[in-house]
């Protein structure tokens, strides 16, 4: 991973309303994903415009909770946190945050600032091992179940799982890590290489799984016949999509909110809106969607649904009038949504290049991490980009709350 040579410092207040509002939006977007369209999954995924392949998975219901972990991606502004993304199926960064936050508290120079300063670290670790294990409880599992981390051994962010990994272990709990394309069914009971599986803890994206049906089929299998758990299930893909914002900030679904939720939603999260030719409100007023966006491209984000590493995200105010044009045209054949920019604050970072320090003004995100709604902490991205993530050339440092 790359590195900045200091941790992300916010104040107590900050932090907060950063949690306090975090997990109101995740618990708002789970009840909505179960209660939009009367219910009715197909619809949903219809709005959404989920892909066929993944709908179908999506459809099956094992029960909630469907969002047992989560993270939010945000910026800390004047205003307040402002979320602009949910990251629910499988989110990555528990691990990473929590082995990055011990190893800035070893330096001398943070012992330092500690001695001077009332500073803390909101660990994630121990309360996603709890969570997963509720999970194993509430469909009446009893002792330590055991676990298995699910996914491609060629992926990048195997370190954070090999981290939560041990985080497991120290805790009691036999847990490996798997690859899907090695596990398979016998006598009812999912199997990887060294022996049964209890629970997954799943970290392999629906939509790799699905575009490599063929390979996993046991384990896919092992979901739709709920031999076991899945945390998360795959009815997390719903709440986490892109347009699923288009639903939470659209006035035609206020309704399904309270007065008090409609308020938070409009003050932490961007005006969104699927690309489409219709006429919809902004502002109090009705507007015709497609020639508004074309005329405030500078105020505006161009995002794929479902994609996910910042991938094709298109920020207005960086591209010339020609090439929004294009791109907006080319979505309203695809399944992409249009969002208010959202200011991104900047701080100094001392970053090591070339063999030497210099301080350089980055852009950065906060990104709480949601567990069931129990303590959790966040990790914070920063980068010289307006797409501030960490596969696309950004690097993460771990968040304290100085009082």
């Amino acid at each position: 991973m790359a590195g900045f040579l200091r941790p992300q410092l916010v104040s107590r207040a900050q932090w907060e309303e950063l949690r306090r509002c975090g997990v109101a939006v995740m618990e708002i977007a789970a009840r909505l994903a179960r209660h939009a369209f009367g219910g009715d999954v197909k619809r949903l995924c219809a709005f959404l415009r989920t892909p066929a392949a993944e709908a179908e998975w999506v459809a099956l219901d094992p029960g909630p909770p469907d969002v047992v972990l989560s993270r939010l991606d945000g910026f800390l502004t004047d205003d307040g946190p402002r979320f602009v993304e949910v990251n629910s199926d499988a989110p990555a960064g528990f691990g990473y945050g929590d082995r990055m936050a011990r190893l800035v508290m070893e330096l001398p120079v943070f012992r330092a600032f500690a001695r001077e300063a009332q500073v803390s670290y909101q660990p994630s670790e121990k309360s996603l091992v709890r969570a997963v294990a509720a999970c194993w409880r509430s469909t009446g599992g009893t002792g330590r179940p055991r676990v298995a981390i699910v996914d491609w051994a060629e992926v990048r962010t195997r370190a954070d799982q090999e981290i939560l990994r041990e985080a497991f272990a120290a805790r009691g709990f036999d847990c490996v890590l798997a690859d899907p394309r090695e596990m398979e069914v016998r006598g009812g009971r999912l199997l990887e290489p060294g022996g049964p599986v209890d629970l997954v803890y799943r970290r392999a994206v629906l939509s790799e799984l699905v575009g490599r049906e063929i390979e996993v089929q046991p384990f896919m299998g092992a979901y739709r016949h709920r031999l076991c758990p899945f945390v998360n299930s795959f009815r997390c893909r719903l709440s986490e999509d892109k347009a699923f914002f288009a639903l939470l900030t659209d006035d035609a679904f206020a309704h399904l909110l309270s007065p008090e939720e409609q308020a938070l939603v409009a003050r932490v999260l961007p005006w969104t809106r699927r690309v489409e030719e219709r006429r919809t409100r902004k502002d109090g007023r009705e507007i015709d969607l497609v020639p508004w966006v074309l005329e405030h491209r500078e105020d505006l984000v161009l995002k794929p649904a479902h994609e996910y590493g910042g991938r094709s995200v298109l920020l207005g105010w960086e591209t010339d009038a020609a090439g929004w044009h294009a791109a907006v045209d080319a979505a309203l054949d695809g399944a992409w949504v249009v969002q208010q920019r959202v200011a991104i604050p900047e701080e100094p970072f001392p970053v090591l290049e070339d063999g030497r320090v210099d301080l350089v003004q980055l852009k950065v995100n906060t990104n709480p991490f949601y567990v069931l709604g129990e303590p959790a902490g966040a990790v914070t991205r920063a980068s010289r980009r307006g797409v501030i993530n960490v596969s696309s050339g950004g690097g993460s440092v771990p968040t304290f709350v100085v009082d």
